[in-house]
């Protein structure tokens, strides 16, 4: 995510994150097992989650009208 905020919307906290994510995007009815598949795809590749960090999610509208999620895990570098 490189786009940068001029002003943040009241009520909102802005943080920035300079960390190693991986990274998948589905269906957020199927967020749980996003998150799993993730996970195991990590361990596979021999990542380390870094426990210490922030998960970040982003949420996209379809045109379909359902929604979209973007699941960043974090790891160790």
């Amino acid at each position: 995510m490189s786009e940068k905020l001029n002003e943040v919307p009241t009520g909102m906290d802005y943080i920035e994150i300079n960390k190693s994510y991986i990274t998948t995007r589905g269906n957020i009815s199927n967020l749980g097992e996003l998150h799993l598949n993730l996970l195991n795809w990590a361990e596979e590749q021999g990542y380390q989650r870094d426990l210490d960090s922030y998960i970040i999610e982003t949420y996209h509208p379809m045109e379909e009208g359902g929604e979209e999620v973007q699941i960043y895990l974090p790891i160790q570098a």
